[in-house]
């Protein structure tokens, strides 16, 4: 029996790896959203300090953030699998010899979105459930993409992040970001879409320069505005009124997170953006 009691361990733990993980982290948001989607809540042990959506997932337990997790806490939790962004980060290594199981995901674009939803679907035993959601996904994203096809592109501006009080530091989502995709296919046009990098840092002879027709803020997302906040927030683009954005009141400041997660909520993020750059001019944000 002795003799069999190496290739008994072999089995027994073959048949465990080959189980689908009951005890999952997610370390993002857009991960925990997906998670969610494919009703795998009740597997989810654990999500960042980030994680945000749906309300559920505020009441599971925390690591943290990706960048510095804190592994004690992981260890505790005893996952069989942990769902990470890939990145240049050590943690996978960290897990890797821990011997926790880890799905690294990347995460930029519109089709590593779409395949994070398969391959997250297909390693947690619910592929079917996965190919429903990917095709409902695609087939909402065409169909805005389509609605817009024939008409002009609307001259965009993204801006995910400036100072709160100036337009010091800027940065804009260039092409290569899901940003970007999600911008074309509601049928807008990027102005800086042809930077170098993919956030590049945009200087105000930048934005006198390109001119944009719209401008979409992010700054302040997840954040709630009243109308004096939000006029207050919006006033530093009244210094530039020559850029076609400002001069017809077309700054809109982006509040709504899911436009900064990469998740199962493409297409309402995509939605978002084609209500606000194709509002008449006339309409004040």
């Amino acid at each position: 029996m002795k003799k069999f009691a190496p290739l008994l361990f072999f089995l027994l733990c073959f048949m465990a790896a080959a189980q689908p993980p009951q005890r999952i982290i997610s370390g993002a948001p857009n991960f925990t959203e997906i998670l969610f989607a494919l009703e795998l809540g009740e597997r989810l042990v654990a999500v960042t300090d980030f994680c945000k959506y749906p309300p559920e997932a505020m009441r599971k337990e925390k690591i943290g953030g990706y960048i510095n997790p804190n592994m004690e806490k992981i260890i505790s939790l005893h996952p069989n699998l942990v769902i990470i962004p890939k990145t240049k980060s050590e943690l996978p290594k960290k897990l890797a010899r821990l011997n926790i199981p880890v799905l690294e995901l990347p995460n930029e674009s519109v089709a590593d979105v779409l395949h994070a939803v398969s391959a997250i679907a297909e390693r947690c035993g619910v592929p079917a459930m996965g190919t429903h959601l990917k095709t409902q996904m695609e087939n909402e994203l065409a169909q805005l993409q389509s609605r817009f096809a024939d008409k002009p592109k609307v001259r965009t501006l993204l801006v995910v992040s400036r100072a709160p009080d100036s337009l010091k530091d800027i940065y804009a989502a260039a092409s290569g970001t899901f940003l970007d995709e999600l911008l074309n296919i509601a049928g807008g046009e990027n102005v800086f879409a042809k930077q170098p990098a993919l956030y590049p840092k945009i200087s105000r002879e930048s934005l006198i320069a390109f001119n944009p027709d719209v401008i979409l803020d992010m700054t302040f997302f997840n954040t709630t505005h009243t109308t004096d906040t939000m006029q207050t927030a919006l006033k530093p683009w009244y210094d530039l009124p020559v850029i076609n954005a400002v001069k017809h009141r077309r700054v809109y400041l982006i509040t709504d997170p899911s436009l900064t997660i990469q998740g199962a909520r493409l297409p309402q993020s995509a939605r978002l953006i084609a209500d606000l750059i194709h509002k008449n001019e006339e309409d004040k944000p």
